[in-house]
């Protein structure tokens, strides 16, 4: 019980503390490890309370019984229940806590992919029946009234650009937004997005993942940015997010100017310094402690039992 406890006091801190952290004014100085840190903080409140249900699901004596215990912790934990009937609501809600987020966050992510999947055939067999493909360009040119451009991530990835959007933009302000859109391709922001997505559906109303959703959408704009930035000047990385502000991608899609407003324009415009490299070590090593850190507690009685003698995993020879 314990354990249990002090695995959703980890769940509850990363909850309460996380977005607060992670949204602070470094996240755009390092946009890669801002996503990065999102991630962390999420799989590490779900890992702790999946991991708080099973506390509360095996047995305290299987593990110090030994290895072989726990594969019986099933049926002892039947037998407490009928010795205890008390012991039932501990069993509920262990079954609850990992069983429970376990199904409703894998059936979110697979309603969420076919969902996805669905729309960018229709996407495809829809919108992009006229299309072209512009090898010159590297991208696909569709004929319309509207200037956007955007990219569709899977096995047929691509990028899209409007003939307005092509009678719109310079030519450096188009290399800025084809740079743009290849980097969201190559850096597979779609997935991290996709993530972010599917656990702010499966569980709306923790602060922590819907404000992560948000915060990854908008930082791995800022990433794509960057990498344009990288090849053509800021200043016509910014003038393409102008001409193309007000744009609406399918949404399916990762498009350059969607969401743009004057951070980013700002942003470009007058780029701040990056962390310095220990600001970056303390947050990578905050990253990987925040999800090893519950598995570490959970396994801590059983590495206990195991250092002090007084449980002898099978085969292992201590002379």
């Amino acid at each position: 019980m314990t354990t249990t406890v002090a695995l959703l006091g980890f769940a509850a801190t990363l909850v309460a503390l996380a977005p607060r952290a992670l949204g602070a004014g470094w996240a755009d100085r390092s946009p890669r490890l801002a996503v990065a840190a999102w991630q962390a903080a999420s799989a590490g409140a779900l890992v702790s309370v999946v991991l708080a249900g099973l506390a509360l699901l095996v047995p305290a004596g299987a593990v110090a019984d030994g290895l072989a215990s726990v594969l019986d912790a099933c049926a002892a934990t039947i037998a407490a229940v009928y010795r205890s009937p008390g012991q039932l609501a501990a069993v509920l809600a262990g079954v609850l806590l990992s069983g429970g987020v376990s199904l409703r966050l894998g059936w979110v992510a697979a309603r969420s992919r076919l969902r996805d999947q669905r729309e960018r055939r229709r996407l495809r067999a829809s919108l992009l029946v006229g299309a072209r493909r512009e090898r010159s360009l590297g991208a696909v040119v569709l004929d319309s009234d509207h200037a956007a451009a955007f990219c569709l991530p899977g096995r047929r990835r691509s990028v899209v650009v409007t003939t307005a959007a092509l009678r719109t933009l310079s030519v450096q302000e188009l290399a800025a937004v084809l740079a743009h859109e290849r980097a969201h391709l190559r850096g597979r922001h779609h997935l991290a997005v996709g993530a972010a997505r599917v656990l702010d559906r499966a569980f709306p109303r923790v602060p922590l993942f819907s404000r992560g959703r948000v915060e990854t959408e908008r930082l791995v704009e800022l990433l794509a940015d960057d990498a344009a930035a990288r090849r053509v000047s800021r200043v016509e990385v910014a003038s393409a997010l102008v001409t193309l502000a007000g744009m609406r991608a399918p949404a399916p899609a990762l498009a350059a100017a969607q969401g743009a407003g004057v951070h980013r324009v700002t942003r470009l415009l007058r780029p701040v310094a990056p962390l310095r490299p220990v600001h970056r070590i303390a947050a990578s090593a905050a990253a990987v402690l925040v999800v090893a850190g519950p598995v570490a507690l959970a396994a801590w009685p059983l590495v206990s039992a195991v250092s002090s003698g007084l449980c002898v995993l099978p085969g292992a020879d201590w002379s």
